[in-house]
């Protein structure tokens, strides 16, 4: 399965409408003004028209937006809030590929709109575009003011950026950094208290994760990262307590209802699992980790055929080198293998799942060791 934390993608529409001269000022000492030409009135109909679907809402509101938006910037390319709100919306339906080409479109044009570069490191992050990542978080905290909440927030993802590819020290640093310049803040406290318990340091953990408490006695982040040092110190119990809770403060938080299925899974309630795993799929259906772990809710109630489904689509769709897919394909060869006595279509799975996933993949001895037991 997949990690436990996950990133959630956090992208901010554009505030208001565009004006009539579309002027931004910056008084700041790290940015320059920047003076955009007028907006073409055809396309401020059509961006307006989108804004107003999105705020009457419905089924029908995210596409209406979309075409909308897309009519805006066929009108007037230089209209970076359309091109912002298209990247909001691509990201959303999980096309992040032209989400990131969105975002590319609006930084060209405004280059300074902060939630624009910190939207576009999350796409490129979940494509594994990690060093272009990398350089917007940078940017960000490079050319936003301390007391910017947003750049605490660049702060945390980059750190979390960091651990992920075991840079533990650099990660460590861009936190301490942020600490000294903006000030104690509950999701810094969180962040580095994931990363000592990386490094295997629980104590440290546990005293930054309490104090992220302190500071923000209702932030679910903070209880997650609680859960995850209680599940490393085996209090299963209490740490499925902590996931519950943090889904309490937020329902949809579902790093934590991810986490608390986890538990379930683990315990065997398939049952519970699946209804936790069911929610964050029908909000994020490109959730590629949550689709594999409902595969196991739904293979652990016997429901061979639809878990099968599920896996396929995941080697479908995923990434070919993400870490769900590999997954999905090692769970697709132990499907066939140990329960439908589908030998054939295991060791094609096996082997492609030996091919695509990389060395440093928890299943890659079982796999090995799978092949073994198949003749292969």
């Amino acid at each position: 399965m997949r990690r436990l934390v996950t990133i959630a993608l956090v992208v901010a529409a554009a505030c208001g409408g565009p004006s009539a001269a579309r002027r931004i000022q910056t008084t700041g000492p790290k940015v320059t003004k920047v003076v955009l030409d007028p907006v073409k009135p055809e396309a401020r109909r059509e961006f307006d028209a989108a804004m107003r679907a999105l705020r009457l809402g419905g089924p029908e509101a995210p596409e209406t937006a979309k075409a909308r938006l897309q009519a805006a910037v066929d009108i007037d390319g230089k209209l970076w809030e359309a091109w912002h709100d298209l990247g909001v919306l691509r990201a959303a339906d999980g096309d992040d590929e032209a989400a990131a080409a969105a975002f590319d479109k609006a930084l060209a044009v405004n280059p300074s709109h902060a939630p624009t570069r910190v939207a576009r490191a999350e796409v490129l992050r979940r494509l594994g575009k990690a060093k272009d990542a990398r350089a917007d978080y940078e940017q960000m905290l490079r050319e936003s003011e301390p007391d910017d909440p947003l750049r605490r927030d660049a702060a945390a993802r980059l750190a979390s950026l960091l651990r992920d590819g075991g840079s533990y020290d650099d990660a460590i640093d861009v936190l301490r950094d942020t600490l000294r310049v903006s000030g104690a803040n509950a999701r810094i406290y969180t962040e580095l208290g994931l990363l000592y318990l990386a490094q295997n340091r629980e104590e440290l953990a546990s005293l930054v994760v309490k104090r992220a408490i302190e500071l923000d006695a209702k932030d679910p982040a903070a209880y997650n990262a609680l859960a995850l040092l209680y599940l490393r110190q085996g209090k299963a119990q209490e740490a499925f307590d902590r996931f519950d809770y943090a889904t309490s403060l937020d329902p949809g938080y579902l790093d934590a209802r991810f986490n608390k299925a986890s538990v379930l899974l683990d315990a065997g309630d398939y049952t519970r699992a699946k209804a936790e795993l069911d929610v964050i799929v029908g909000k994020r259906p490109d959730d590629w980790g949550a689709q594999v772990a409902l595969g196991l809710a739904l293979r652990g109630q016997k429901d061979f055929d639809p878990a099968k489904k599920l896996w396929q689509t995941v080697v479908d769709k995923a990434p070919r080198r993400s870490r769900a897919r590999g997954d999905a394909l090692w769970n697709l060869a132990v499907l066939k293998s140990d329960f439908l006595e589908d030998v054939p279509g295991a060791k094609a799975d096996l082997e492609r799942f030996l091919q695509d996933a990389g060395t440093g993949h928890p299943k890659r001895v079982a796999a090995e060791q799978k092949r073994k037991e198949l003749g292969l």
